[in-house]
Protein backbone atom coordinates (compact mmCIF):
# COMPACT_ATOMS: atom_id res chain seq x y z
CA UNK A 1 0.00 0.00 0.00
CA UNK A 2 1.69 3.17 -0.97
CA UNK A 3 0.84 6.78 0.02
CA UNK A 4 1.07 8.32 -3.17
CA UNK A 5 2.33 8.05 -6.45
CA UNK A 6 2.97 10.39 -9.50
CA UNK A 7 1.09 10.26 -13.23
CA UNK A 8 2.49 13.06 -15.92
CA UNK A 9 3.44 15.04 -12.83
CA UNK A 10 0.12 15.24 -11.26
CA UNK A 11 0.56 13.46 -7.59
CA UNK A 12 -2.31 10.17 -7.51
CA UNK A 13 -3.10 10.09 -3.78
CA UNK A 14 -4.62 6.42 -2.53
CA UNK A 15 -3.82 2.91 -2.50
CA UNK A 16 -1.63 1.12 -4.69
CA UNK A 17 -4.94 -0.12 -6.71
CA UNK A 18 -5.33 3.65 -7.81
CA UNK A 19 -2.56 3.95 -8.56
CA UNK A 20 -2.17 1.14 -11.15
CA UNK A 21 -5.61 2.19 -12.65
CA UNK A 22 -4.35 5.73 -13.11
CA UNK A 23 -1.30 3.99 -15.13
CA UNK A 24 -3.25 1.71 -16.44
CA UNK A 25 -3.98 1.97 -20.44
CA UNK A 26 -6.17 -0.03 -22.93
CA UNK A 27 -4.35 -2.45 -24.72
CA UNK A 28 -5.55 -5.56 -26.85
CA UNK A 29 -8.58 -5.92 -24.50
CA UNK A 30 -6.20 -6.04 -21.83
CA UNK A 31 -4.72 -3.75 -18.77
CA UNK A 32 -1.39 -2.76 -19.96
CA UNK A 33 0.70 -0.64 -17.16
CA UNK A 34 2.79 2.63 -18.87
CA UNK A 35 6.53 1.34 -19.00
CA UNK A 36 5.79 -1.95 -17.82
CA UNK A 37 7.61 -4.88 -19.30
CA UNK A 38 6.28 -7.42 -21.01
CA UNK A 39 7.89 -11.21 -19.62
CA UNK A 40 8.38 -12.52 -23.03
CA UNK A 41 10.69 -9.63 -23.69
CA UNK A 42 12.03 -9.82 -19.86
CA UNK A 43 12.60 -13.33 -20.75
CA UNK A 44 15.09 -12.64 -24.39
CA UNK A 45 17.08 -9.79 -22.40
CA UNK A 46 18.21 -12.50 -19.73
CA UNK A 47 18.64 -14.42 -22.65
CA UNK A 48 20.83 -12.05 -24.55
CA UNK A 49 17.59 -13.03 -28.13
CA UNK A 50 15.73 -11.11 -29.57
CA UNK A 51 11.86 -11.45 -29.31
CA UNK A 52 9.43 -10.44 -31.84
CA UNK A 53 6.67 -7.86 -30.46
CA UNK A 54 3.88 -6.54 -31.75
CA UNK A 55 4.17 -3.33 -33.18
CA UNK A 56 1.30 -0.88 -34.41
CA UNK A 57 1.15 0.78 -37.17
CA UNK A 58 2.11 4.29 -37.65
CA UNK A 59 1.07 5.49 -40.63
CA UNK A 60 -0.54 4.92 -44.02
CA UNK A 61 -0.85 6.35 -47.72
CA UNK A 62 -2.39 5.98 -50.91
CA UNK A 63 0.45 4.69 -53.21
CA UNK A 64 0.47 3.21 -56.66
CA UNK A 65 2.57 -0.05 -57.93
CA UNK A 66 3.46 -0.50 -60.97
CA UNK A 67 3.87 -3.66 -63.41
CA UNK A 68 6.92 -4.38 -65.67
CA UNK A 69 5.29 -3.83 -69.40
CA UNK A 70 4.81 -7.08 -71.04
CA UNK A 71 4.65 -7.63 -74.58
CA UNK A 72 1.90 -10.67 -74.24
CA UNK A 73 1.91 -13.11 -77.81
CA UNK A 74 -0.50 -13.35 -79.59
CA UNK A 75 -3.59 -15.45 -78.70
CA UNK A 76 -1.00 -16.19 -75.90
CA UNK A 77 -1.07 -16.18 -72.58
CA UNK A 78 1.32 -14.18 -69.89
CA UNK A 79 1.81 -13.72 -66.13
CA UNK A 80 2.72 -10.19 -64.80
CA UNK A 81 4.11 -9.86 -61.46
CA UNK A 82 4.86 -6.82 -59.51
CA UNK A 83 6.05 -6.71 -55.78
CA UNK A 84 5.44 -3.98 -53.19
CA UNK A 85 8.08 -3.01 -50.77
CA UNK A 86 5.87 -2.19 -47.89
CA UNK A 87 2.30 -3.74 -46.45
CA UNK A 88 0.35 -2.67 -49.29
CA UNK A 89 -3.42 -3.42 -50.07
CA UNK A 90 -4.39 -2.94 -53.40
CA UNK A 91 -8.21 -1.55 -54.10
CA UNK A 92 -8.35 -0.49 -58.03
CA UNK A 93 -6.59 -1.90 -60.93
CA UNK A 94 -5.72 0.33 -64.29
CA UNK A 95 -5.67 -0.95 -67.29
CA UNK A 96 -5.64 1.52 -69.92
CA UNK A 97 -8.62 1.33 -71.91
CA UNK A 98 -6.20 1.14 -75.50
CA UNK A 99 -5.36 -2.46 -74.78
CA UNK A 100 -7.99 -3.73 -72.17
CA UNK A 101 -10.37 -4.45 -75.20
CA UNK A 102 -7.68 -7.12 -75.67
CA UNK A 103 -7.13 -8.84 -72.92
CA UNK A 104 -8.89 -11.36 -70.73
CA UNK A 105 -7.59 -11.19 -67.15
CA UNK A 106 -7.66 -15.21 -65.88
CA UNK A 107 -6.07 -14.60 -62.47
CA UNK A 108 -5.23 -11.84 -59.65
CA UNK A 109 -2.87 -13.05 -56.78
CA UNK A 110 -1.54 -11.48 -53.93
CA UNK A 111 0.95 -14.16 -52.94
CA UNK A 112 -0.71 -17.17 -53.69
CA UNK A 113 -3.81 -16.54 -53.34
CA UNK A 114 -5.92 -15.88 -55.95
CA UNK A 115 -8.49 -12.47 -55.62
CA UNK A 116 -11.28 -13.79 -58.40
CA UNK A 117 -14.50 -15.06 -56.66
CA UNK A 118 -14.41 -18.16 -58.82
CA UNK A 119 -11.62 -19.07 -61.71
CA UNK A 120 -13.55 -17.36 -64.46
CA UNK A 121 -11.92 -15.29 -66.93
CA UNK A 122 -12.92 -11.67 -66.23
CA UNK A 123 -12.60 -8.97 -69.24
CA UNK A 124 -9.59 -6.11 -68.51
CA UNK A 125 -12.12 -3.34 -69.44
CA UNK A 126 -13.74 -3.79 -66.47
CA UNK A 127 -11.13 -2.22 -64.89
CA UNK A 128 -9.95 1.13 -67.33
CA UNK A 129 -9.44 4.48 -66.38
CA UNK A 130 -12.82 5.35 -66.90
CA UNK A 131 -14.57 2.41 -65.47
CA UNK A 132 -17.09 3.04 -62.60
CA UNK A 133 -17.30 1.18 -59.44
CA UNK A 134 -14.56 -0.91 -60.20
CA UNK A 135 -12.96 -0.69 -56.48
CA UNK A 136 -11.91 -3.96 -54.86
CA UNK A 137 -10.61 -4.54 -51.74
CA UNK A 138 -7.66 -6.72 -52.38
CA UNK A 139 -5.98 -9.14 -49.65
CA UNK A 140 -2.62 -7.15 -47.75
CA UNK A 141 0.64 -8.17 -49.42
CA UNK A 142 3.12 -8.70 -47.22
CA UNK A 143 6.37 -7.62 -47.62
CA UNK A 144 8.19 -10.16 -49.84
CA UNK A 145 4.68 -11.12 -51.16
CA UNK A 146 4.47 -10.46 -55.13
CA UNK A 147 1.11 -9.55 -57.02
CA UNK A 148 0.38 -11.04 -60.13
CA UNK A 149 -2.04 -10.32 -62.94
CA UNK A 150 -2.37 -13.54 -65.11
CA UNK A 151 -3.70 -12.36 -68.77
CA UNK A 152 -5.13 -13.94 -71.96
CA UNK A 153 -4.40 -12.26 -75.09
CA UNK A 154 -7.43 -12.48 -77.56
CA UNK A 155 -6.54 -11.03 -80.95
CA UNK A 156 -4.24 -12.26 -83.03
CA UNK A 157 -1.92 -9.61 -82.49
CA UNK A 158 1.12 -9.23 -80.05
CA UNK A 159 -0.37 -6.92 -76.85
CA UNK A 160 2.40 -4.81 -75.05
CA UNK A 161 0.50 -4.85 -71.54
CA UNK A 162 1.01 -2.09 -68.73
CA UNK A 163 -1.26 -1.45 -65.91
CA UNK A 164 -1.26 0.02 -62.16
CA UNK A 165 -2.88 -0.51 -58.71
CA UNK A 166 -3.92 2.10 -56.42
CA UNK A 167 -3.74 0.80 -52.79
CA UNK A 168 -2.57 1.95 -49.43
CA UNK A 169 0.66 1.44 -48.07
CA UNK A 170 1.31 0.67 -44.23
CA UNK A 171 4.78 1.71 -42.45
Amino acid sequence: MSDFGYVGGAEIVGDDDALLNALAVSGYGTQEIVGAVNPAVQAAMARQTKAVVQKRLESSRRYPLGFTPTAVPASGTAVVPAGPQALFRAERIIVPSDIAFDLGITDLKVGNSSQLAQSVEVPAAMFTEVAIDSRITFDTAEIGNQISISLRNKTAAIVNFSAGMLGTVAK
